[in-house]
């Protein structure tokens, strides 16, 4: 899955995906007889899950201008200019967020109730919009009992991360 580039990024999508398998692992639910092996397993992966955790980069240097939600606004993202003209025709409100780096890479966010579209590095992410805390759980949909991806993002296209790994 490609996304806005930085190391910050790159590590915490591993590092998730790491965890998954690690959580995958636990889950597939193998017989008695494969219990040694799969105790030695989950020892492996949770040493290789800590080691690459312990390899996270410093935080990016870019500086970010976020400009605040525009209700109403027109995105400059061909795609999310597309759902705006759907929304106009069904007569749904939304606001743009807008964040722009000193890279001059460009996040745009386009929210209506708990929903939201984002696009970023040149991908596009669909979600449930947490207005609080200004995030999207890409893939998840509350309505619609979809969990999601496990993947959040900022307004800026940066993932958020929090180790699940219990010591």
């Amino acid at each position: 899955m490609a996304m806005l580039k930085t190391a910050m990024n790159d590590w915490a999508l591993k590092a998730i995906q790491l965890e998954t398998a690690l959580m995958a692992l636990d889950e597939v639910g193998l017989p008695a007889s494969m219990k040694g092996l799969q105790d030695k397993a989950e020892q492996a992966m949770r040493e290789l899950v800590r080691g690459w955790l312990a390899q996270k980069p410093k935080a990016d240097e870019r500086t970010w201008k976020v400009e605040p939600a525009k209700e109403g606004g027109t995105p400059q993202d061909e795609e999310l200019a597309e759902v705006v003209s759907e929304m106009k025709e069904e007569g749904v409100e939304w606001s743009v967020y807008r964040a722009t780096s000193d890279k001059g890479e460009t996040v745009e966010t386009l929210v209506s109730g708990d929903r939201a579209w984002m696009a970023a590095g040149g991908e596009y992410y669909v979600g449930q919009w947490d207005e609080e805390t200004q995030q999207l759980d890409v893939g998840r949909d509350d309505e619609e009992g979809e969990l999601g991806t496990g993947l959040v993002l900022t307004l800026k296209g940066e993932l958020v991360y929090e180790s699940q790994l219990e010591d």
